[in-house]
C-alpha cells in the first residue's frame, strides 16, 4: 500500500503541472475600460447691445461634441482559463448610478475577441498538454473600443451646459459612467461573464466661443 501511494503522488503532481494547481481549470481575470472621452465645444450666447457689443448673457449651447474610443485591459491570473467574448451589454449612468435621462440607457452589441488563458506553452505554442503548461500571468489589451452610444454621448455633452451661467474651458462637466458586461465562453466551453463596474467617461469642455445676437 505504501508503494502504491508513492506511485500515485507523482501522477497527481504531473496533472497539476507540478505546482499543485490544476492549470486551466479556474477563471480569474479582471477587466478595465479606460480612455473613453467626450470633448465638448461650447458656444456662449449674448444679447447684442445697441452699439453691437455683447450684452447680457442669454444661454449656452453645445456646438459640437467629439467622442474618443477607450481601451480594454484584462489582467489574467496565472492558471486561469481563457475567455472568448460574444456579446457586450453597457448600461449608462451618472456618477451616482442613476440611468442617463432622455436616452436609451442600455446598449447591446455582438463582439468577437479572445482573452488568452494564464499560461504559456513551450516554443510559444498556443495549446499544449497540461503537463507542459507553465502558469503565467498575462495582460490582454484591445484599443479603439467605442461602446458609448450616440444618444449617451449627446446626453453627456449636453450635461456640460445648463444655460444658467457662462461656461469656460475650466468648467467641470458632470461625469458619465459605463457598466460593462461581457458574456461568452471560457476555454472549456462553459458560459462566463466578465464585468467592468463604473467605467468612467471623461466629459470636458474642449473649446468655448461667443455668439452675439
Amino acid at each position: 500500500m505504501r508503494k502504491l501511494g508513492l506511485f500515485v503522488l507523482p501522477l497527481l503532481l504531473a496533472a497539476c503541472g507540478g505546482t499543485g494547481l490544476n492549470i486551466g481549470q479556474g477563471f480569474e481575470m479582471t477587466a478595465a475600460l479606460t480612455g473613453t472621452q467626450v470633448a465638448v465645444d461650447v458656444v456662449n450666447v449674448y444679447a447684442k447691445n445697441a452699439d453691437g457689443s455683447p450684452g447680457a448673457y442669454l444661454s449656452s449651447r453645445v456646438d459640437k461634441y467629439t467622442p474618443t474610443a477607450g481601451t480594454l485591459k484584462v489582467e489574467v491570473r496565472g492558471g486561469s482559463l481563457g475567455f472568448t467574448a460574444q456579446k457586450v451589454t453597457v448600461k449608462y449612468t451618472d456618477a451616482s448610478g442613476n440611468p442617463l435621462a432622455d436616452t436609451a440607457s442600455t446598449f447591446n452589441n455582438s463582439v468577437a475577441f479572445t482573452v488568452p488563458g494564464g499560461y504559456t506553452c513551450p516554443g510559444g505554442a498556443t495549446t499544449c498538454a497540461a503537463t507542459d503548461k507553465t502558469l503565467t500571468a498575462t495582460t490582454f489589451s484591445l484599443p479603439d473600443l467605442y461602446w458609448l452610444s450616440e444618444q449617451a454621448a449627446l446626453m453627456a455633452a449636453r450635461g456640460c451646459v445648463d444655460g444658467s451661467s457662462v461656461i469656460g474651458t475650466g468648467y467641470v462637466c458632470p461625469e458619465v459612467r459605463m457598466n460593462v458586461t461581457f458574456t461568452g465562453k471560457d476555454s472549456l466551453g462553459a458560459e462566463r461573464t466578465l464585468t467592468i463596474p463604473q467605467a468612467q467617461v471623461r466629459v470636458y469642455v474642449n473649446s468655448v466661443s461667443d455668439e452675439v445676437r
